[in-house]
């Protein structure tokens, strides 16, 4: 048309984008939207089912609640790496690993072995809010006549951020350990996870938002007494380090743990040890200040012994001198005083004729 020049369609320099390879699903920005989205995906599914048995958690609040209606109902539990179990899956696991069946090889590696024991895992109680599950409003009866079921999701008491959605960084509070528990007998069921002073049936996942705005102080009077140290971050991110610096800390706190378990260990058997060297060196004392006694009470009883001995030979002699009129006379000494040796020898001589 015209022959005045005009434009060519395919002139890649009216293209949009031409020459770039921004607009495609490999350029970089577009590749760390996806890692985001992915991880934006992750994250709500790990706040949303077990991550043992892969089901749906319900978040219905319980009528256990003492008239709480804004708790979760479900007995949830949480990891050091924020994954949320059921309890009842989670002591299963922990048993299987203890009697060393591995029936089921998924449940042992879903748990990690990461998680000790149930002092690991602790109790997650979420703030949820309802909405109808179909979108339209919180009658009983739609259009259709039909009842509408509402959808509990998980939300900030604080802020009312979307906690389920996996956008929003949140928190699960552990309370410290109340000292009064170590007055409890040992044979008296225990746990570090018990919640007391109506606590229990109360929130305890925060956003970080919440907390930025908050404070650790200002919250210690509603979700305390708790360190920052002990917080446990849900869905913790892969992309940007997130989840390889909660791991590492995790690893070096289990390793403090370990040293300082042995450490008390060796105290007490060096105190053992002690002990047992003070009574071994009490009983020798013992012995050798009794070795004295005993040889000089056996040394005094010989020498008895020996004076009596001594004194009957001594009287044995003396009645046959007395007897013996030769012996008398000789020995004896009595009725001749001062007699010289002639005088013995002619008395001597004279009774032998």
């Amino acid at each position: 048309m015209g022959g005045d020049g005009g434009t060519i369609s395919s002139n890649r320099t009216y293209l949009r984008g031409a020459g770039k390879a921004c607009h495609t699903a490999d350029h970089p920005s577009n590749a760390a939207k996806r890692a985001k989205l992915e991880d934006t995906e992750q994250a709500r599914l790990i706040l949303t089912t077990c991550a043992i048995s892969g089901a749906v958690l319900d978040l219905t609040p319980s009528k256990q609640h003492h008239g709480n209606n804004s708790c979760s109902g479900a007995d949830l539990v949480v990891c050091p790496y924020g994954k949320l179990y059921k309890r009842e899956e989670a002591l299963e696991a922990l048993l299987r690993r203890s009697q060393q069946i591995n029936s089921s090889s998924n449940v042992t590696d879903a748990l990690g072995s990461h998680v000790r024991g149930m002092k690991d895992l602790h109790p997650v109680r979420f703030y949820v809010t309802s909405a109808p599950s179909n979108g339209g409003n919180n009658n009983n009866n739609n259009g259709n006549g039909r009842g509408t079921m509402a959808r509990y999701t998980a939300t900030c008491p604080i802020t009312s951020g979307e906690i389920g959605s996996g956008n929003v960084p949140s928190f699960v509070i552990v309370r410290s350990k109340n000292p009064k528990s170590k007055d409890k007998k040992k044979g008296s069921p225990s746990n570090d996870n018990d919640e007391t002073d109506g606590i229990e049936f109360s929130p305890n996942v925060i956003s970080e938002r919440a907390i930025k705005e908050m404070g650790i102080e200002g919250l210690q009077s509603e979700y305390g007494p708790f360190e920052e140290r002990n917080m446990i971050r849900l869905a913790p991110p892969k992309a940007g380090g997130v989840f390889e610096e909660i791991q590492r800390m995790w690893e070096a706190r289990v390793e403090e743990e370990h040293v300082a378990k042995m450490q008390k260990k060796k105290y007490k058997k060096r105190k053992r040890g002690t002990t047992n060297e003070e009574v071994s060196a009490k009983t020798k004392s013992e012995t050798k200040t009794s070795l004295p006694i005993v040889a000089a009470a056996a040394s005094a009883s010989i020498q008895g012994k020996k004076t009596s001995v001594a004194d009957e030979a001594r009287s044995n002699i003396q009645t046959k001198v007395a007897n013996n009129a030769v012996l008398s006379s000789l020995f004896g000494g009595a009725g001749k005083k001062n007699q010289t040796e002639k005088e013995k020898r002619d008395a001597l001589f004279t009774r032998n004729c």
